[in-house]
């Protein structure tokens, strides 16, 4: 019997093509095309993705809309409740939507309902090729709301790019680190996903701001006043982004000693910076895994996606 199949989509890789890219293969473990479309065969929920944006079981597969119609009255597709979903890959792909969704919903036995289905049914249709599946699970898109947070810095990471960061170091129900937590865009995602998250800054007034923004969203975690070289604990993931900001000193020297020190504290890592850590993190025993670039108007953050895994004893 054939293993499920699953397909996604996320936003039209672009501009963010890389992160898009990372993100999508974190939690699906395929890429997406050009057009933003993933088959699988893992099935995850997706509400947690930042720039994945949906799951849909694959039902059928076919070259026209006659091969969906006649798979669907040949497998007697029932659902009360539903109704049915046309994706255009590319968008401006000439094909009638309303049309298409139609016929489709005609030959699906049940009670439609286009305003509050309790089954949604997806078509994506892209060029000669057609999939129609049970859509299964939709990005929440909570981190849209941590846009508007009342602590910020111009330094600060958005907060799309902070969830996908999260989504490509950390699994649900993790305990993570950020030790350099700033205003703590990374606390507040990994916090509304529900994992275990602790900050912590150098800077009282940092700290003081984390733990408004979390107060801000009704959420929990633990953050500390602390210098990141001093921190003990165990982890299963550390993310953070290192303070590069204009009125900050660069000092290479406090960033080799702080990565020394989260070496011990977890497995898994990512580091956001504006320069290149990747002889320093593997002079220190990490394994790198991805380097993910992200560009904002002339900076270009490096996302080092790093783990101990070639060291079990890492503690």
């Amino acid at each position: 019997m054939p293993s499920k199949r699953y397909f996604y989509l996320t936003n039209i890789p672009d501009l963010d093509a890389e992160i898009i890219n990372a993100e999508c293969l974190a939690l699906t473990g395929s890429a997406p095309d050009s057009h933003g479309l993933a088959v699988s065969l893992a099935c995850t929920d997706v509400r947690r993705g930042a720039y994945v944006r949906s799951c849909a079981e694959l039902l059928f597969e076919g070259g026209s809309i006659s091969d969906i119609c006649a798979k669907i009255r040949a497998a007697d597709l029932y659902a009360d409740d539903f109704r049915v979903s046309v994706v255009k890959l590319p968008r401006n792909l000439e094909v009638n939507s309303l049309r298409i969704a139609h016929e489709l919903g005609a030959e699906i036995g049940g009670r439609p309902d286009l305003d509050r289905p309790r089954v949604k049914f997806l078509t994506v249709i892209k060029g000669e090729k057609i999939l129609f599946g049970k859509l299964l699970s939709e990005s929440d898109g909570r981190w849209v709301a941590h846009n508007s947070r009342p602590h910020v810095t111009s330094s600060s990471l958005p907060t799309r790019l902070a969830r996908a960061i999260v989504n490509l170091t950390a699994s649900l129900g993790d305990r993570i680190l950020d030790p350099c937590c700033g205003t703590g865009t990374i606390i507040l995602e990994a916090a509304q996903m529900g994992m275990i998250a602790v900050g912590y800054d150098i800077n009282v007034r940092m700290v003081g701001a984390t733990r408004k923004n979390l107060d801000h969203y009704g959420l929990s975690a633990e953050v500390c006043l602390g210098d990141a070289r001093q921190i003990s604990g165990r982890f299963d993931a550390v993310i953070t982004d290192f303070p590069y900001g204009i009125g900050l000193a660069k000092d290479p020297t406090v960033d080799r000693e702080i990565l020394r020190r989260i070496r011990q504290l977890a497995p898994r890592a990512a580091f956001v910076h504006t320069r290149d850590l990747s002889s320093e993190l593997v002079d220190i025993g990490y394994f790198i895994e991805r380097v993910v670039p992200v560009r904002k108007h002339t900076m270009v953050r490096k996302i080092f996606i790093a783990s101990t895994r070639n060291d079990p004893g890492w503690g």
